[in-house]
């Protein structure tokens, strides 16, 4: 039998409401009291009201999809098409390719050092290289965007500037504000149970009035930390989110959110996604609450599927069908790409269609979309009939917010770059990736915090990391917008 509301810890309510929570981590005390400029004087482009970034699970094959390559290992029946002269694709894996494609550019010479799925992963979110050494004041990017843009949002704002969809499911989860105040670590809200828990959208969802209202009476139950806390140090970090579950559960905006129509759904391809985690569920939330206008402004949905590595973490059977076919946590490139071109299809032309907030402008002018991996896979193949992890060179994607479609930036060969694509000896990283982000959304990446626990300035955008390369280039993907 199931709980009581009133039984339930504050973990297993959150739980319930379909949201999670970084790691809290500092004392206020140390909370950083001012930000400086580096040295290098940056203009950032401003060409993005709003950013969604799709964490694609896994590291799916650039072979097969962003950078084809044509081998001995490739399989026949992947009806490739040219989107333009520099990218091909197939229509086999992609049969919804001309919705988005035209529309995209690509960063195919991108370099990562670590090849572990919790590191690159975390090397996403933080947009920098992991170092245990200060894993604990590090923010997530995303925390970093809402601090910068806290200064900009209304008084009718209720819903958290930075929030997240499915991050509860991978390898890496949630990292949390780090050394910034709490109420920046962004909202994670989980697609298998927030719709049928919260949207009321049919008999079956819909959750009676006396049972919301305890759930209300529950949140607003933030305690203090000491000793007797099952919440321990995380306190006010919970508490930073109860605030923010209370504000969003009063806010009427939050139930249109919800409001997801049974043809939106099959378009998005929800009823044939066996995942726990549904992608397109994850986009439509994405795109109902930058819609809503009640504050977020940077979305980060991750495909994560039955969670582990990702469904395209395909080291085994890549092609395989029937009794061959990857199961469990996996997919077969067959599968897991069309599930991936159903759902970005329909969120880019669902934002093209709808109004931005200047005049003459649509959603998808005013919102960059990226569709972002933690590292490439191999171009041979291996003895399983798999691609193993890649590090040289691998592909990540981007369409809106100010980015020239049809740009392709790199060249590679044998999996490797021959052509970096831009003004630099060093090849772009996700530390670029990172930069961009914050320089569509006005935000100064030259920015540093010099006052951190560990005594080390923190950069937005590193250029000498700790157990990293000797030098990143302090600067955005400049060729995606020129």
């Amino acid at each position: 039998m199931g709980k009581r509301i009133e039984d339930l810890s504050r973990r297993e309510l959150l739980q319930l409401f379909g949201v999670g929570v970084g790691a809290a981590i500092l004392d206020p005390a140390v909370w950083p009291r001012n930000v400086q400029a580096q040295s290098k004087k940056i203009t950032p482009r401003g060409t993005a009201r709003n950013v969604i970034f799709i964490q694609n699970c896994g590291a799916m094959s650039q072979n097969e999809t962003w950078d084809f390559k044509e081998t001995k290992w490739t399989a026949k029946d992947l009806d490739i098409q040219k989107v333009n002269s520099d990218f091909l694709i197939s229509k086999t894996l992609f049969p919804q390719y001309e919705r988005w494609a035209p529309k995209a550019a690509l960063v195919r010479t991108l370099w990562e050092n670590s090849l572990v799925h919790f590191t690159g992963m975390y090397h996403s979110q933080a947009g920098r290289a992991f170092n245990p050494a200060i894993i604990r004041e590090v923010p997530a990017f995303g925390s970093v965007v809402a601090y910068e843009l806290e200064k900009e949002r209304k008084p009718s704002d209720t819903f958290p500037t930075f929030m997240s969809v499915d991050l509860w499911n991978t390898r890496c989860p949630q990292i949390g504000s780090g050394m910034l105040p709490p109420k920046f670590a962004g909202l994670d809200l989980n697609t298998s149970t927030v719709f049928d828990s919260f949207a009321g959208t049919d008999a079956k969802a819909e959750v009676d009035l006396a049972r919301r209202w305890e759930v209300l009476n529950r949140i607003s139950e933030a305690s203090p930390s000491g000793s007797g806390d099952p919440l321990g140090g995380k306190a006010d970090e919970y508490g930073a989110h109860y605030q923010y579950a209370f504000k969003i559960l009063m806010d009427p905006r939050f139930k249109k959110v919800l409001n997801v129509t049974d043809e939106e759904r099959q378009r998005y391809g929800v009823d044939k996604d066996k995942g726990t985690c549904k992608l397109g569920l994850a986009m439509l939330l994405a795109r109902n609450i930058l819609a809503s206008d009640a504050g977020t402004r940077f979305m980060w949905v991750s495909n994560a599927y039955n969670g582990n590595n990702g469904a395209a973490d395909n080291h085994d059977q890549i092609y395989g069908r029937g009794a061959l076919a990857p199961r469990g946590f996996l997919l077969p490139i067959y599968d897991s790409v069309p599930r991936l071109d159903r759902a970005i299809g329909s969120l880019i032309e669902d934002l093209s269609k709808m109004p931005g907030k200047e005049p003459g402008k649509t959603m998808l002018d005013e919102t960059m979309v990226v569709i972002g991996h933690e590292f490439g896979r191999t171009p041979d193949m291996n003895l399983n009939f798999g691609r193993d992890h890649w590090g040289p060179a691998y592909t990540d994607v981007f369409i809106g917010g100010g980015v020239k479609p049809g740009r392709i930036i790199g060249k590679t060969e044998g999996g490797k770059s021959i052509d970096h694509g831009w003004g630099y000896k060093q090849q772009p990283m996700k530390d670029h990736l990172t930069a961009t982000v914050y320089s569509v959304l006005g935000i100064d990446y030259s920015k540093k915090i010099p006052n951190t626990p560990s005594g080390r300035a923190y950069e937005y955008q590193q250029t000498a990391p700790l157990g990293g390369p000797a030098y990143i280039p302090l600067t955005d993907i400049e060729e995606l917008f020129v």
